[in-house]
Formats: structure tokens, C-alpha cells, sequence
């Protein structure tokens, strides 16, 4: 089972544990230092005729003039020198080894067409489909990459290249078990990569077994501190082993040192409120409120939500005063522009601080203005029934219940309130209906008990 926060790395963006991130190194960077790469620009082909196209003597000319070039670290001649000979169009060699410089020029489109082209010649090139893979990676394609990936290996790849991109495709598609083998296939012969080990954890937090994630992570923290994905991957894994201390303090270095974005410190805020550390908690949204990217407005109202249900009434007003200067906010909290459900969670909750510490009319009041503008949301219904039921207008109050226990989503919620009314005015054998209804669309040994005791009030009287 998942930890009840959101993926830490989620929601740092880091599903992808940085692989792909523009700010690292692609991962095609390990190829220009391989054997394979050397023999495709000194014209060394024809060793393995099943996966290698025999070169002519004109081809190994072209391609030996373009590793000159290259030698000269002049990577665009060593383009034009293949792609202005005529000899080009029937070379899967030529087309291979142009592929991968307009490639490694950010030239993708051209790198892949030449690709196909290569292996339209010569379709058993184990070294284009290899490279062809990772053209298709960075563009997102990973069923496709994929399925070039297992032909070079079928045709005899070994490198950690092919078996780590492979695992990361795997994962892309929430094939966890393969993708933790293929991983560890590539850590083989490149036990150094970070990708890999760090695909290895994601793999493992993915297959519910975080002490085995955690402990790999461990080894990577000292590599590069800076580096926030194994400290918030490892943060994952404190959190699945229920250790939300662990996780606070992997994001607390993080923060200190500068790394933490804005949906993280969000992250740790929850953590600081849920142990009891509502200051600590408050600074960390705050933080992330002021941001150049603030986070997403629904995990920022988490947070409001979070020091509601503990009665954190003076931290609540806090955040929200803040919430509505944030002006990146202005559209999608507005009632006219923003998203129905997002705009009700910050009425309901403002409406709630009003209701707590201010003006319960004035509370009453927002939430009726949007039940205008959306009579079917349940959540607010029930919300207005609380305020009128605290005034004394239980007709009002009770007929809003009547309401909502029209709606499925808010049925047992409705019954559930509507008993307890009942109960508060001494209506005991009344209330018993609807108690036994909220019981019935949503069981638990709490309204159990509950319901138990109005039963033993109710007896007698029958």
C-alpha cells in the first residue's frame, strides 16, 4: 500500500528519476566513448556479418574521411562528408553513422529518419536499432523504442546502455518486474551508472519492497548531494515504512541546501503538520507559495485542508490570506473561471474559518453564493446544513440534508448528519433510520458503536 501523501518523486517530477531531464546528460552521452562507436568511424565493419553491413572500399573511404573530421572535433564536416555523398541513400553504414551525428547535433528528426533508412537496408543492424532506441526515448516513444531495444538484444547487445534503456521503458509502462531486471542487467557492465541504480530503487519502491529501495539509495546519497532524487526517492520509501520523521528529514536537507522545489516543500509541509510541527509546516507553504513556480493550487489546499481538521484555525487564516495574493492562483480559484471542484474546496474551507472564528452568517453566505452557481455540489450542502443546524434553522439545515442523501457520492454522509441531528434534538427512534442507512451505504465500527447506543436509548421506549 502507498504512503498517504503522493509520491514524493511524483510530485517533484521525478517519475522518471531524472533520466530524460533536459538539465542531465541524454543518455546516448556513454556511445561516443564505446568500442562500437570507435569501429563505426574507423570503417571496421564486416566482423559480424549477421548484425554489421559489409563496407565496399569506397564506403570505408567516405567513413574514414568522416572520422578524420571528427578526430578534428569538426562534427558538422564529418556530417556534410556523408551526407554529400552519392553513396549515402545504399549505406546503411553511412546512414548509421549520420544518424547518430545528427543525433548528437540535437538534430532528432533527421537522426531518426536516417535510422530507419539504415535499417530499411539492412534490417539485422543491431547498432541502429540500439541507437534508433534512444532517438525514440527522448521522444517520448517507448513502446516503439522498446520494441528496437529487444532486437538488439536479440541480435547479441550487452551493453547497459540497451538492457537500462529497456528497464526505463518498462517503467514508463508500469512494468515494474522487468523493468527491475533489465536494471540489473545494465548495473553489469555499468555498475557505476546513477540511472540504473536509481531506476533499481524506483523499481523496488514500485514492487512494495522500500527497505531493499531504501538501502540502494543510501549509497548514491554521498555521490552527489546536491542531486534531489535519491534523497526524495528514499523520502518514498521512509514514508511506505510508515517512518514520516525519516522522510521530513531527507527533505529538510534538500531544503537547506536549495534543492527543494516548490511541490516538495509542499510535501514536507504535510509531513511537519501531521508530526505535530504546524509553525514548521506553515513556513514550508509559504515558501512554496512565493516560489517563480508555485505548486498546483489543489496540493497547496491540502495544506489548508491539514490545519482545518486540526482545528489550526489561526494557521489556517494565514494560508489563506496567502493563497489569495498568489496571483498565479487569481484564474483557477476564481468562481467564474476555475475548476468547479478546486473553487468549492477553497469556499468551503474559508467558509469554515468564518464559521470557527468569525462571522458564521458571513460563512453561511459564501457558501450559499456558490451553491447558486452550483446547486449539485454535496460537499457544500452539507456544509451549509452544519451552519444552519448551529444557528437554530434545523427546517433549513434539514432540508439541505435531504438534498445531498439524493446524491450517491454524499448519501451515507448526508444520512449520517441528518441522524445526528436528530440525536442532538432527542429524536432518537427517528434518527435510528437514517443512522441505519449511513451504515448500510458506508460501514465501519465507529457508527457501529455508535448506532448500538441509540439502539439501547430507543429500547425501552418500544
Amino acid at each position: 500500500m502507498r504512503p498517504r501523501l503522493r509520491s514524493l518523486a511524483a510530485a517533484a517530477g521525478l517519475l522518471g528519476v531524472g533520466l530524460l531531464d533536459a538539465a542531465e546528460p541524454l543518455p546516448i552521452d556513454p556511445l561516443w566513448k564505446s568500442e562500437t562507436f570507435r569501429r563505426s568511424v574507423t570503417a571496421s565493419f564486416g566482423i559480424d556479418s549477421r548484425i554489421e553491413p559489409r563496407l565496399t572500399e569506397d564506403e570505408a573511404f567516405y567513413l574514414d574521411e568522416s572520422a578524420k573530421a571528427m578526430a578534428d572535433e569538426d562534427r558538422e564536416k564529418a556530417a556534410s562528408v556523408l551526407r554529400d555523398s552519392s553513396l549515402l541513400e545504399k549505406s546503411p553504414a553511412m546512414l548509421f553513422n549520420l544518424a547518430t551525428l545528427e543525433f548528437e547535433a540535437s538534430r532528432p528528426e533527421a537522426a531518426a529518419e536516417r535510422f530507419e533508412q539504415a535499417l530499411a537496408l539492412f534490417p539485422n543492424f543491431r547498432d541502429a536499432h540500439r541507437n534508433y532506441a534512444i532517438v525514440l526515448v527522448q521522444a517520448g516513444e517507448f513502446k516503439k523504442a522498446k520494441t528496437h531495444l529487444v532486437r538488439a538484444l536479440e541480435l547479441g547487445a550487452q551493453d547497459g546502455l540497451a538492457t537500462g534503456l529497456l528497464g526505463y521503458c518498462h517503467a514508463r509502462e508500469g512494468h515494474h518486474q522487468p523493468a527491475l531486471d533489465a536494471y540489473r542487467l545494465a548495473l553489469l557492465t555499468q555498475p557505476d551508472e546513477r540511472q540504473w541504480r536509481l531506476g533499481e530503487a524506483e523499481a523496488l519502491l514500485a514492487l512494495e519492497r522500500p527497505r531493499e529501495a531504501a538501502s540502494i539509495l543510501q549509497g548514491l546519497l554521498g555521490d552527489a548531494s546536491a542531486d534531489p532524487a535519491p534523497w526524495l526517492l528514499q523520502a518514498d520509501a521512509w514514508l511506505t515504512l510508515g517512518d514520516e520523521l525519516a522522510a521530513a528529514a531527507n527533505l529538510e536537507f534538500l531544503h537547506r541546501v536549495g534543492t527543494l522545489d516548490a511541490p516538495a516543500k509542499v510535501s514536507l509541509g504535510h509531513l511537519y503538520a501531521q508530526q505535530g510541527l504546524p509553525e514548521l509546516a506553515l513556513d514550508r507553504y509559504l515558501e512554496a507559495l512565493a516560489d517563480d513556480s508555485p505548486p498546483a493550487p489543489a496540493r497547496i489546499l491540502e495544506g489548508l485542508e491539514l490545519f482545518l481538521s486540526q482545528s489550526d484555525w489561526t494557521r489556517a487564516a494565514d494560508l489563506a490570506e496567502s493563497i489569495g495574493e498568489v496571483e498565479a492562483y487569481r484564474s483557477s480559484l476564481s468562481p467564474e473561471e476555475g475548476e468547479r471542484e478546486l473553487v468549492s474546496r477553497l469556499v468551503r474551507a474559508r467558509a469554515i474559518l468564518e464559521l470557527e472564528t468569525g462571522d458564521a452568517e458571513a460563512g453561511a453566505a459564501l457558501v450559499a453564493d456558490w451553491l447558486r452557481r452550483e446547486p449539485l455540489d454535496g460537499d457544500a450542502l452539507l456544509l451549509l446544513a452544519r451552519f444552519h443546524e448551529s444557528s437554530g434553522r434545523r427546517a433549513e439545515a434539514e432540508m439541505l440534508l435531504e438534498q445531498a442523501a439524493r446524491m450517491p457520492d454524499h448519501a451515507a454522509a448526508a444520512a449520517l448528519a441528518h441522524g445526528r441531528l436528530l440525536v442532538a434534538a432527542g429524536e432518537h427512534e427517528a434518527a435510528l433510520e437514517h443512522l441505519e442507512k449511513s451504515h448500510e451505504l458506508e460501514p465501519g465500527d465507529a457508527l457501529a458503536s455508535y448506532l448500538a447506543a441509540i439502539r439501547e436509548l430507543v429500547r425501552p421506549r418500544r
